[in-house]
């Protein structure tokens, strides 16, 4: 068989384990619901006759399918060892066909680079409270808001990273999206338009490999990173440099390829403090694989594994996944975190309210945060600056609060 007929195939098995696994999921919670009710009239329940004969069933045989995964995956994968030697090649090969050409605004360029980067370790170093600074998370690492890379690396990229680390930065966030040959790469949107050199080459991520997307050259110049790119940086800076890693609603086979990563590279798991999602389903299903990983005899006692948060947004939701959270009601928390009545997630990451700043609002953080780990994100426009964060660090007692890191930071 192609390697091309092998990754449809392997493509094609992926998505039906995926409604295998959700098609079950919600059979048995139906199940549970109708025992219960069941059980409250005095009627025979179903559990311990239907869900036997529905696990059984030939069409819900996922471990089978499992088995044929991981088949295609060990013909289809090469050893990390081969991957980086063939990476490096390709992008060897890249830079022999590319013709750099230098100009009187490359001296332009450096200072300005020169002056974000003085002014960034002089934030770090002397305008922030001490005591902020492993609070505070430089979103999609120390970039440029505009996309201009004359000043700030772009988004997501390595440089982005390593510069805000390299700082004294503890934590920087990022957006993982999954290659076509399960690769995890940051990635915020779902392909490269906005940021790659050349616009026209806009083909989702989940439909390009790792090569493809190479070859997708960033407007700085440099590549979009793998997520095991960004981890081993972390490690080599070492100190407290360590990511937030969002993975996007829906997508749940990055969470599992997050899964796999650790487990391949279970040096880098504490490089990762902070896994989060819109996706309740998709969180409570990393829970439980991260747990299933320990089980499995990992060496794991003295690791420390990243907190799972739930993601949620301040307005009437748009899109069904979300869930809204009110800084005047937190009542349904409790019930987000849990998973069939035990705690599963570590707490929420809450898109930021002005009400939040005020006395009611400070308290019912304090309050929250008693209780779980809270995060706060901020969207475009919202007051990005160091009295916010310190108010919301200090007074509401949040864990984690979003920046971009803006010039008038500081005031």
């Amino acid at each position: 068989m192609s390697e091309k007929r092998s990754r449809d195939l392997l493509a094609n098995l992926k998505r039906l384990h995926s409604n295998i696994s959700m098609n079950g999921e919600a059979l048995r919670k139906l199940v549970k619901k109708y025992d219960k009710q069941a059980t409250d009239r005095g009627d025979d329940i179903l559990t311990t006759s239907l869900l036997p004969e529905l696990y059984s069933a030939s069409v819900m045989n996922a471990p089978a399918i499992e088995r044929y995964i991981e088949i295609l995956r060990d013909k289809l994968v090469v050893s990390d060892e081969e991957e980086e030697e063939s990476l490096d090649e390709y992008m060897t090969s890249i830079k022999e066909k590319t013709q750099l050409t230098s100009s009187s605004k490359d001296a332009l360029d450096v200072q300005r680079r020169a002056s974000e980067m003085f002014w960034l370790h002089d934030l770090i170093e002397n305008k922030i409270p001490r005591a902020d600074i492993p609070m505070l998370v430089a979103h999609r690492g120390f970039h440029c808001v505009m996309d201009h890379s004359g000043r700030r690396p772009l988004e997501n990229s390595l440089s982005s990273y390593e510069s805000a680390w390299s700082a004294g930065v503890h934590l920087c966030e990022c957006d993982v999206a999954l290659t076509k040959d399960e690769k995890l790469v940051l990635a915020h949107d779902s392909d490269f338009t906005r940021l790659a050199l050349d616009p026209s080459k806009n083909k989702k991520v989940s439909d390009l490999t790792i090569k493809e997307i190479i070859g997708l050259t960033f407007k700085s110049g440099t590549r979009p990173p793998l997520l095991l790119d960004v981890l081993r940086s972390a490690q080599t800076i070492g100190g407290s440099a360590r990511l937030v890693v969002e993975i996007k609603a829906g997508n749940d086979e990055a969470g599992a390829a997050l899964v796999r990563l650790f487990r391949r590279h279970p040096q880098l798991i504490e490089r990762c403090a902070v896994v989060m999602s819109f996706d309740a389903y998709l969180m409570h299903r990393l829970r439980t694989e991260l747990n299933e990983l320990v089980d499995q005899g990992l060496a794991l006692a003295q690791v420390k594994l990243p907190e799972l948060l739930l993601l949620t947004v301040a307005e009437t939701p748009t899109t069904t996944y979300k869930l809204f959270a009110s800084v005047t009601d937190f009542n349904q928390v409790d019930s987000w975190l849990q998973h069939e009545g035990k705690p599963s997630l570590d707490g929420v990451y809450l898109q930021f309210q002005h009400q939040m700043l005020q006395p009611n609002g400070l308290a019912a953080l304090r309050a929250l945060s008693a209780q779980y780990k809270v995060g706060v994100w901020m969207m475009l426009g919202d007051p990005d600056d160091n009295v916010t964060a310190s108010c919301l660090i200090e007074g509401g007692g949040v864990s984690y609060v979003n920046t971009d890191l803006p010039r008038s930071f500081s005031g």
